[in-house]
């Protein structure tokens, strides 16, 4: 069964714990400060996959690969059924492909932008 308690989670091994942001510059074979810089500058992740030549569909592999190696126990102890499994891979494979098509626009703060906040507002 998966871990549903914020205790459950806390005794994780913290070796076990992996980024996403980890697994798609592994998959891209740059380093995570690379790819995240790239992510600031507005690029996506198959853009920086492209241009490192790997097509982006192996970054989406690999996002998939580590959700279901994280419940491959589960899966071996029949705690999920069939059903379940191809709705967690569709799942899984949904949200990578969103997450390495997707840019996400930089932050940023005018100097003005505290002064539009309304004082007394909790």
């Amino acid at each position: 069964m998966l871990s549903e308690t914020v205790e459950d989670r806390r005794a994780w091994p913290g070796g076990e714990l992996v980024s996403e942001l980890s697994i798609a510059a592994q998959a891209i074979g740059i380093g995570e400060a690379a790819l995240a810089a790239a992510l600031g500058d507005g690029q996506s992740i198959a853009q920086v996959a492209c241009r490192n030549g790997v097509k982006p569909h192996r970054v989406v592999t690999a996002l998939v690969s580590r959700v279901v190696a994280d419940v491959a126990a589960e899966i071996r102890r029949g705690d999920l059924s069939a059903d379940q499994v191809r709705w967690l891979v569709a799942l899984a494979t949904w949200r990578a492909e969103d997450q390495v098509a997707s840019t996400f626009p930089p932050i940023e703060f005018s100097a003005g932008f505290y002064s539009t906040i309304p004082i007394g507002i909790a």
